[in-house]
């Protein structure tokens, strides 16, 4: 399953053009894939239509911490995934004008051992999901891949650093909105904490507001590509565009607490036989948010749910400053 299921697409265009109805006042995790070797590309978090409030500066802090346990061996390809990601993010908005958006992302990224695969474990025989390639020594660290006798990539020493920063912008066409994004190469090829390269990204986001139980209920969806520059990470095999979409639901359970879900897609990055690298990704995340005067806190557990090319667990943590 290489390009992403046309219905996918369907599906995320049809709830972005159905935004038509009325803009919401919307919120989502800002969640991306972190896949050790797939975080390094420039795929926005995920956002929806909604500019930030004028006059106001936002600020955003966010924590994600992705477990990786993969290890696979077929089609004349090897790899191993084993490592734990945190990713702190601090990010700010500045909308200018009625119709325009500014803003920027500084992540830190550490890979290492981490101390999450007994949890993981542990839950996932909790709810039902399996733990096929969690066997073996736990916390461990090791990143390897080998195509036809070669290898590609391979380290077991942790590492850590400034990640690539991302410079955005939007432009609000109506009740949809046109955001891009240009990814810099600040971070570091060899700590896999950046692909040294530009990317490019460009996307259309939508979204309206109905009602649940009385409660407000807010949705949203978007669509879009990322353009991936000729990175140092397997340059041989990364490919050169990935498409990427999403959509999210978001109930306001009390005036301070609401539930949310979202599905996250994205196509592959590199021309890789083994899905666990060069497959598409499907994340679906739940959680809530609550609100502090002008703070909103919010909290996501994120599950792989088809394919193999994500993270098969990860925890969310985020703080978003607004005005009112």
């Amino acid at each position: 399953m290489r390009p992403l299921a046309p219905l996918g697409f369907v599906a995320v265009l049809f709830v972005c053009v159905s935004a038509q109805a009325e803009e919401q006042p919307s919120d989502v995790f800002p969640l991306r894939n972190h896949n050790p070797f797939l975080q390094i590309f420039g795929l926005p978090a995920f956002q929806t239509a909604v500019l930030v409030n004028q006059g106001v500066t936002e600020f955003g802090f966010s924590y994600d911490i992705a477990n990786d346990a993969d290890d696979a061996d077929r089609l004349g390809e090897r790899l191993v995934i084993d490592a734990e990601s945190q990713v702190l993010n601090i990010s700010a908005r500045r909308r200018i004008g009625e119709r325009f958006e500014f803003g920027i992302d500084v992540p830190y990224v550490r890979h290492s051992e981490g101390f999450l695969d007994s949890v993981i474990y542990d839950f996932h025989n909790a709810v039902g999901l399996p733990n096929s390639n969690r066997h073996g020594l736990a916390d461990q660290y090791r990143l390897f891949f080998e195509r036809q006798g070669e290898v590609l990539f391979d380290t077991n020493v942790p590492t850590s650093g400034l990640g690539d920063i991302q410079i955005s912008a939007a432009l609000k066409l109506g009740k949809a909105t046109l955001r891009g994004a240009v990814k810099a190469p600040t971070g570091d090829p060899d700590k896999l904490t950046g692909s040294g390269a530009a990317d490019l990204s460009l996307g259309i986001y939508g979204g309206g507001r109905t009602e649940l139980l009385d409660r407000d209920l807010s949705y949203s969806g978007f669509i879009g590509a990322l353009l991936l520059g000729d990175g140092d990470i397997m340059p041989g095999l990364q490919r050169s565009a990935v498409p990427y979409g999403g959509a999210a639901l978001r109930w306001h359970a009390t005036p301070r607490i609401a539930l949310a879900t979202q599905l996250s897609m994205q196509g592959s990055y590199f021309d890789a036989n083994l899905d666990e690298l060069g497959g598409n990704t499907f994340q679906l995340a739940f959680g809530a948010d609550f609100r502090l005067q002008r703070t909103l806190v919010r909290f996501a557990i994120v599950e792989d749910v088809a394919g193999a090319a994500a993270p098969d667990f990860a925890l969310h943590l985020s703080f978003r400053s607004f005005g009112d």
